[in-house]
């Protein structure tokens, strides 16, 4: 009896273990899929905002430039260009990147 109760103890903690594993493998692959989407939207002419399709989901930017950029608490100057990214994937789940 303690025996089994030893064993179901190991038992739940391992399936639990790989459970939690299983999760972590999953959103780093949806954080991957997101900065991959980010970095092909990068290669392409981006105008001031818009969406782009991706089969793992859409990607929405928008430019910002000049005072509307803020790095550091200090206002940048008026050449620097900062792109904002938010990822929808089609599971659901939802990424913001600058």
């Amino acid at each position: 009896m303690v025996l089994a109760l030893i064993f179901s103890l190991f038992l739940q903690f391992y399936l639990q273990e790989q459970v939690e594993t299983q999760k972590h493998l999953l959103t780093e692959k949806d954080r991957l899929t997101a900065e991959l989407m980010v970095s092909l939207a990068k290669q392409e002419k981006l105008g001031q905002s818009g969406e782009i399709q991706f089969s793992q989901g859409f990607l929405t930017y928008q430019r910002l430039t000049g005072s509307s950029v803020s790095t550091n608490n200090a206002v940048s100057t008026d050449s620097e260009i900062q792109d904002s990214f938010e990822i929808h994937l089609s599971d659901g789940k939802v990424f913001q990147m600058e």
